[in-house]
């Protein structure tokens, strides 16, 4: 209770009580802030073991997992190959460049990694988003996969996750499919054999290579990309066909169906090179062996241009920032995908991510983040715990060792095939028709976000749909619901009843304010004896509103109209009358408005 009723009009007296002393206390209750306890907290051993995850899990390990755990690792191994290669070409990088990520990724996930279905690796989206990057600075992007790393694990550390809440579902939704086209649009010079690499791999400039150079196109490249991909589709749309064995069968030779369409390319090329012919334009050297180690560097000259730190964090950009947002949300989106009914610790999610990333940038530029597809074969596989991570990380180690050769003949167009048919099944298609039934409002950030990431870039584009959410909220913000209904009382006293229903900031100040004043001065046949405005739904109140609510009592004695505030809670009123100790008298607890008109007018 904040005053006594019938007693609002009282003052502290000189010799207040201890009741007085605790009703008129309005001294704002700020947090405590332990640091050193926290600190101690952060370096213990038993941080150690929570956040090195490994460490809960193994001890408790039971041979029975082992096979499962293999078995889903060799599977996801074989689709990793295949996009790993094709997202590191994607990206302006080596086609090993891929696969080193992914070997890195993987491990460091099953040292970290709290989701034992999630698989990480290099991603079209994060291709995509450094390709740029890559063009301009080459083996130099890789500080922008330390700085990226560093970020999503400070994010982790400060427990910032809750930054991710303000990219929507709308935003999520345009961004992923802008994502598609651009990824799509940039494998169309690989689908067709054209040789020619254009100004960049951003949509419009893929889509202006691709028809300025549209008589380059190779015949038998464009036949083996185009079937590759109805070969892809097929056997991605018959996956749950069938009954009893057929049914295990089609299940996976669809999880399989990007190792198979890789394989069978890889052969028909090879059976041609032995006749000395080459229809095909082919991946090329793959170097073997183990990534080799490379500390990031804090300057290179690349193409004859040197980049000193500043030049480079120049190049990078707003990436520094939208990459890790971009990741967490992918890692955490899909954690919760296959988590189950289990909660899914987002600290824990970007202290992971975080490691991965700087982990990979000593052994290639291209950043890795939560993979969907390998994450889905992952599960469906039978994984038990992310031990599969590490045979993942293992068969990726073999294949660097044992099958470079064969990488040689994997023909680009097959490559394409596999990121286009991808592509295809990423579009939420159903997302976008569920924004339209739902709320046709929230396509305005869906078509934005979309827009600006074609035109402008993904960074910037996220970055824009984003804000284009934030001025949504804004105004929601600075036009709070607000009730009014105008009471007869006593046969006598005409009430205005004012209830906001949300909390009151600097935005929604003046709103409240002109939304009263309007009310009472438009009153002309019942004119307004009293203001009650309703404190129930107010949590929250800043200095904008205190003075505007100052102003609006002065406003309304001068009209000889009298304010109450009714069920204001101890903080919300303690911010007024720490503003001004005038507001005291105002302040009324009763339990009906019937009692608090009469408290008004007995005083």
């Amino acid at each position: 209770m904040i005053i006594r009723n019938g007693g609002a009009d009282r003052l502290p007296s000189e010799n207040p009580s201890s009741d007085d002393r605790d009703d008129l206390d309005y001294r704002e209750r700020l947090p405590r802030v332990r640091v050193v306890p926290r600190i101690r907290s952060l370096c213990s051993l038993g941080t150690v073991r929570r956040r090195v995850h490994v460490l809960q899990w193994l001890p408790k390990y039971r041979v029975q997992y082992l096979l499962s755990d293999v078995i889903a690792g060799v599977t996801v191994t074989l689709t990793a190959i295949p996009q790993s290669i094709a997202y590191g070409i994607l990206a302006n990088l080596e086609p090993q460049d891929g696969i080193y990520s992914n070997l890195v990724g993987c491990f460091m996930y099953f040292l970290f990694g709290s989701v034992k279905d999630v698989t990480v690796a290099p991603t079209s989206i994060m291709a995509i988003m450094v390709q740029g990057v890559v063009l301009r600075l080459g083996p130099g992007a890789a500080l922008l996969t330390l700085l990226a790393g560093a970020v999503t694990f400070l994010f982790g550390v400060l427990n910032l996750g809750f930054l991710v809440r303000f990219i929507s579902m709308p935003v999520i939704t345009g961004f992923t499919t802008a994502a598609c086209l651009t990824i799509g649009s940039a494998q169309l010079r690989s689908l067709f054999g054209i040789s020619s690499k254009g100004k960049g791999s951003d949509f419009i400039d893929a889509w202006e290579n691709v028809i300025h150079n549209i008589g380059q196109t190779r015949l038998w490249d464009t036949l083996l990309g185009f079937s590759s991909i109805a070969f892809l589709v097929i056997f991605r749309l018959t996956k749950d066909c069938g009954r009893g064995k057929w049914k295990v069968f089609f299940k996976y030779l669809s999880l399989l169906r990007n190792a198979l369409v890789v394989i069978i390319g890889a052969s028909l090329a090879y059976a041609f090179s032995l006749e000395g012919i080459e229809p095909f334009k082919l991946t090329g050297h793959v170097e073997p062996g183990v990534p080799p180690f490379h500390v990031p560097p804090f300057s290179i000259t690349n193409n004859g241009t040197h980049y000193a730190f500043g030049d480079m964090i120049s190049v990078m950009g707003t990436s520094i920032i939208t990459i890790p947002l971009v990741s967490i949300l992918e890692i955490i989106s899909i954690g919760k995908a296959f988590s189950k009914e289990k909660i899914v610790d987002a600290t824990q999610e970007m202290i992971a991510l975080g490691m991965c990333n700087m982990a990979v940038a000593f052994t290639s530029p291209l950043p890795v983040a939560g993979s969907f597809t390998r994450t889905a074969i992952n599960n469906s596989s039978g994984v038990r715990t992310s031990l599969g991570c590490a045979v993942t990380s293992s068969m990726l180690l073999l294949a660097l060792a044992l099958l470079t050769d064969a990488f040689y003949f994997i023909p680009k167009a097959t490559l394409a095939s596999v990121v286009i048919s991808a592509m295809i099944f990423m579009v939420d298609y159903r997302g976008i028709a569920e924004i339209w039934r739902v709320k046709k409002l929230d396509v305005i950030p869906l078509v934005g976000t979309v827009i600006a990431c074609l035109l402008l870039g993904l960074d910037y584009g996220i970055l824009i749909g984003t804000a284009i959410n934030c001025c949504f909220l804004l105004y929601l913000i600075s036009a709070p619901t607000i009730t009014m209904e105008t009471i007869l009382l006593d046969s006598s006293c005409h009430t205005l009843l004012v209830r906001p229903a949300s909390d009151l900031t600097f935005s929604s100040a003046e709103y409240l304010r002109d939304r009263i004043t309007r009310v009472v001065a438009e009153a002309y046949e019942a004119p307004i004896d009293v203001v009650v405005l309703d404190g129930a739904g107010v949590n929250f109140v800043d200095t904008t509103v205190a003075k505007n609510l100052l102003c609006v009592e002065t406003d309304l004695r001068a009209k000889e109209v009298g304010l109450v505030l009714w069920r204001w809670s101890r903080a919300t009123a303690g911010a007024l009358v720490r503003l001004d100790r005038n507001f005291l008298p105002l302040l009324r607890d009763d339990k009906e408005l019937g009692e608090v008109v009469r408290g008004w007018r007995e005083v």
